[in-house]
């Protein structure tokens, strides 16, 4: 399966990135499996991480990752958090190759489901997971639910996980999609309207989801207000340009 996955793959490229905020004890086993996986598949690839103001050890053991693997992984950092929206926009302006797919940094994911989603990619323009027996408590599966829900009622957008951070994109579909308004976890959710929007192939993928094994969850309460903000001025601004159309 791996020997036929790099002979299809040989000819192209890709760029894998995540975003990390205070998460030592994870970057570097994330970095090294998802070098080992791609490495099988290509023989162009990177893995770009994002340091979003972290103030752990995350920044140091970083650097030493990028001197270690010069030329295949590379850093970017911010010296304060800037929001998981706009570390996952540096990721995609560095991200040069012809494949990108990201996920995060709290390795929250098998990373060996990216063989799987690489089968698929070929013969569509994204493929994004959903989590399958997913690892999180009880209130978080609910909103997760509730979310979900609101979203295929006011985008007609028929995905099982839209904030599921398992995506893999053909670059040509990066640039239909364009700009990435969103400053907050609106983020996936813009991304996949406007996918939708642009008539993108889309397949979705279970992937396993592992429990947490360090550090903490940075999604707060005050980011569902301002997520449920968000979706209704997007709503709106869809809604006016399509009334605007001639």
């Amino acid at each position: 399966m791996q020997k036929l996955l790099r002979e299809k793959f040989l000819r192209k490229s890709i760029s894998a990135f995540f975003p990390v905020l205070n998460e030592e004890n994870t970057v570097a086993r994330l970095t090294q499996d998802l070098l080992r996986i791609l490495s099988l598949n290509f023989e162009h690839y990177e893995v770009i991480i994002v340091n979003d103001g972290s103030t752990d050890k995350t920044k140091e053991i970083a650097d030493e990752l990028c001197r270690q693997n010069s030329g295949y992984v590379r850093v970017i950092h911010h010296n304060r958090s800037k929001g998981y929206a706009n570390a996952l926009k540096a990721g995609f302006a560095a991200a040069q190759y012809d494949l990108t797919f990201f996920t995060d940094g709290d390795y929250q994911f098998d990373m060996n489901d990216l063989h799987h989603a690489l089968s698929w990619i070929d013969e569509n323009e994204i493929v994004v997971g959903y989590r399958q027996n997913r690892k999180d408590a009880k209130h978080r599966l609910w909103l997760s639910r509730g979310y979900n829900l609101l979203v295929r009622i006011l985008f007609g957008l028929r995905l099982k996980d839209i904030d599921c951070s398992f995506k893999l994109f053909k670059r040509s579909a990066l640039e239909k999609i364009g700009t990435i308004e969103s400053n907050d976890y609106f983020v996936d959710t813009e991304i996949m309207v406007k996918a939708k929007k642009q008539g993108l192939k889309i397949k979705e993928i279970g992937v396993s989801h592992l429990a947490r094994t360090s550090g903490v969850s940075k999604v707060k309460m005050k980011h569902v207000f301002v997520t449920l903000y968000e979706i209704g001025r997007f709503w709106k601004k869809l809604n006016l340009d399509a009334n605007s159309k001639p």
